[in-house]
């Protein structure tokens, strides 16, 4: 009598490989989600780096500057003075003293850049308010004044003398001092904007600014 053996059941291959070959892409897909994950937070760290270091150029460039001569004016003009002369009180046409001086200098106008500020605007990122304190008259370059000229009565004698070095403090007094700075006040906020724009611009060209003046 012949036996016929059975053959032995074996699964197909296919399916004996399908779990090791699930672990193995699992494991892949873990490591490209934790590399992943780490380029993102890379990324975003050194945006938020990038960003803080503009902000801090912007804040060091803008406030280490001091007096910022904005405008210089070409000033000239004739400053004239009159001495009434009196005898025994009484008016003397003839006691009369005039004085006159021709001058000429140019006038620095401009801001105290210490206390200029910025500050982030609330609403956009890259956004800056930045603060302009009030203008000032920084100083003059170049003074020329003429030797005076004098128009006397001819009882002049009696008058006193009219003093050349109080005329000319006259002409560079804090009254006329801020006459300038009165007189030129838009073209002051012009040279302003486009003095600290081209500073913050120049650093961060996408920067929005809005400015703000003191009163």
């Amino acid at each position: 009598m012949t036996i016929t053996s059975m053959p032995t059941s074996r699964a197909p291959k296919s399916r004996r490989r399908k779990g090791p070959l699930r672990r193995a892409l699992g494991v892949v897909l873990v490591l490209l989600l934790v590399v992943f994950a780490t380029v993102i937070g890379f990324v975003s760290n050194g945006l938020f780096a990038a960003a803080q270091a503009s902000d801090s150029q912007i804040y060091e460039s803008v406030h280490r500057q001091e007096k910022v001569a904005l405008l210089a004016l070409s000033i000239q003009g004739l400053s004239r003075q009159e001495a009434d002369g009196r005898i025994l009180g009484i008016p003397a046409p003839a006691s009369d003293r005039t004085t006159i001086i021709q001058y000429a200098f140019t006038a620095q106008l401009g801001i105290d850049g210490e206390h200029v500020t910025i500050e982030p605007a609330r609403d956009r990122e890259g956004s800056y308010v930045v603060s302009i304190p009030k203008f000032i008259f920084i100083g003059y370059d170049d003074p020329h004044f003429e030797d005076a000229i004098e128009s006397n009565g001819p009882l002049s004698f009696l008058t006193e003398e009219v003093e050349e070095t109080q005329m000319i403090n006259n002409i560079l007094s804090e009254e006329n001092q801020q006459k300038y700075i009165d007189d030129h006040t838009e073209i002051l906020r012009d040279q302003a904007q486009a003095y600290y724009s081209g500073i913050i611009q120049g650093i961060d060209p996408e920067a929005t600014l809005t400015f703000e003046f003191a009163s």
